[in-house]
C-alpha cells in the first residue's frame, strides 16, 4: 500500500512539474486563483421608479405625465382593452423622441386586456417636455395603427455641459475628458463623493469651481489603460440634496496602439 501511495505521488510531482513547465499553470496564478480579487461592482444607490398606469380603449389616445426630475426612472404601462369581438394582435410597438416601449402583449383576446410598457429618458431632458408618440401595428383592417401620444415635463436638476465623457486616442499618450456640473436655483446641492461603477480602467475625480460666476463642479475621467480596447464606465455622482441623492455620468471611449 505504501508503494503504491509513494509511486502515486511521483506520479502527480511529475505531473506538476510539466504543466509549469508548459506555462499550463505556475506558482502564482495557483495562488490568484484562491486569493483572487474579486471585482466589487457599484450599481448606485437604490432607487424607487416613477411608476404609473392608465387604461386605453380606443385606436387613438393621449395621456399627459405628472412632471418628474431629471434623473428618474419613470415606467408607465398603458392596460389596453380590446373592447372588439376580433383577436387583436400588435404587431410591432414602437416608441419615439425619449420613450422606449420595453414590453407588449403581442396577443389581446376579445373583451381582455393587454399591455404596452413604457419607459421614459429623463436624463438628458432637464428643463423640457418630452413629446413623442407610441404607435402599435395591428391586425385590425379598420385601425391598422393604433397610436398614444404622450408628454412629459421634466424638471431641471442640474446644468450638465457631457452627460457622456469621451476617453479616445492612443494609450501612450494622457487622455482625459471632463463634464461640468452646474446646480440650479430650484434644487441647489453639494456634490459630496464619486463612484465609479467599475473603475477598471479610468481614474476620475470632482473639484469645485466656478461657471459664469455660479459654483459648479468638474468631473473629470482620465485613461488609466496600457493596451487598445473599449472604455464603458458610469460615474455615480453624490449629492446632498435628498431630491436626488445620486445621479450619473457616463464614460466610454476606444483606447487604439
Amino acid at each position: 500500500m505504501k508503494k503504491k501511495l509513494f509511486f502515486a505521488g511521483l506520479l502527480v510531482g511529475f505531473i506538476a512539474v510539466s504543466m509549469i513547465q508548459w506555462g499550463w499553470c505556475s506558482a502564482s496564478d495557483k495562488f490568484s486563483t484562491g486569493h483572487k480579487k474579486k471585482l466589487n461592482f457599484y450599481f448606485g444607490l437604490p432607487q424607487k421608479p416613477v411608476y404609473s398606469k392608465s387604461v386605453v380603449d380606443s385606436p387613438h389616445s393621449k395621456y399627459v405625465f405628472d412632471p418628474v426630475l431629471q434623473f428618474d426612472q419613470v415606467s408607465h404601462d398603458f392596460i389596453i382593452r380590446n373592447t372588439s369581438k376580433s383577436m387583436l394582435e400588435f404587431k410591432k410597438v414602437e416608441g419615439c423622441c425619449g420613450s422606449l416601449v420595453e414590453a407588449y402583449s403581442d396577443r389581446i383576446p376579445p373583451g381582455k386586456e393587454g399591455i404596452i410598457r413604457a419607459i421614459l429618458f429623463t436624463d438628458r431632458r432637464g428643463g423640457q417636455e418630452i413629446n413623442g408618440t407610441i404607435r402599435a401595428q395591428t391586425n385590425d383592417p379598420m385601425n391598422p395603427e393604433w397610436t398614444i401620444d404622450i408628454s412629459c415635463y421634466v424638471k431641471k436638476f442640474a446644468d450638465i455641459s457631457e452627460f457622456t465623457i469621451m476617453l479616445n486616442g492612443p494609450w501612450r499618450e494622457p487622455i482625459e475628458g471632463t463634464s461640468v456640473v452646474t446646480p440650479t436655483k430650484e434644487y441647489p446641492f453639494r456634490i459630496t463623493g464619486v463612484k465609479a461603477k467599475k473603475g477598471l480602467n479610468i481614474v476620475y475625480g470632482y473639484k469645485e469651481m466656478k461657471q459664469g460666476g455660479k459654483k459648479a463642479y468638474l468631473i473629470t475621467a482620465k485613461n488609466k489603460r496600457v493596451e487598445a480596447g473599449t472604455i464603458w464606465d458610469t460615474i455615480y455622482v453624490q449629492t446632498d440634496n435628498p431630491a436626488r441623492p445620486e445621479f450619473i455620468i457616463r464614460v466610454q471611449g476606444t483606447v487604439t496602439d
